[in-house]
């Protein structure tokens, strides 16, 4: 078999002379655990490549693949390194929560604000989320449903006494963004 001989050749150049290959890694990587790393993994690829192509310098052909993999290898650290910052910074780094309690609270009482919500009459609903998430004008809002300014302020302020007690029932109080 072509193909078995030809990579068996390959591994016994790489076996007979790894020291000096171990040395063509080191001084690309200047660490020696990762250079003896990186012959290790040429002799995987060289085991597993199917190929039985003609190889004017074998011995060439493997320093020259040791010496690719250990360039590789050095450009993966410089990608790591400029794409995750050093451990060192990472107490300095902002929490997307600063207290995994509070996170939980207030989802809890965002479940609770809409449990209510779902209680209320549709276009009461309708109209708070408009107003409150969407910053729609109380006028726009009583356009489109035809009714008067007047009756969106009182349905704004009954959805908001809803939550309100709602969040009174779930969590005891009403935080200060909810009660203003």
């Amino acid at each position: 078999m072509q193909d078995a001989v030809a990579r068996q050749d390959l591994i016994d150049i790489l076996l007979a002379d790894r020291k000096r290959f171990v040395e063509v890694a080191q001084r690309v990587l200047k660490c020696r655990a990762r250079a003896e790393d990186v012959v290790q993994e040429a002799a995987l690829r060289i085991w597993q490549s199917g190929s039985g192509t003609e190889l004017h310098s074998p011995k060439g052909y493997v320093r020259r693949m040791i010496r690719n993999l250990a360039i590789d290898a050095v450009r993966q650290v410089g990608f790591e390194c400029r794409l995750l910052a050093p451990i060192a910074h990472a107490e300095g780094t902002a929490s997307p929560c600063a207290c995994p309690q509070e996170r939980m609270e207030a989802c809890q009482a965002l479940k609770a604000v809409f449990a209510a919500l779902d209680l209320a009459p549709a276009r009461t609903r309708r109209a708070i989320l408009a107003h409150r998430l969407d910053d729609v004008p109380q006028k726009t809002i009583a356009a489109e449903n035809g009714v008067s300014p007047t009756l969106v302020n009182f349905m704004i302020r009954d959805a908001t006494a809803l939550c309100r007690r709602a969040l009174d029932d779930e969590i005891g109080m009403v935080p200060a963004a909810v009660a203003a």
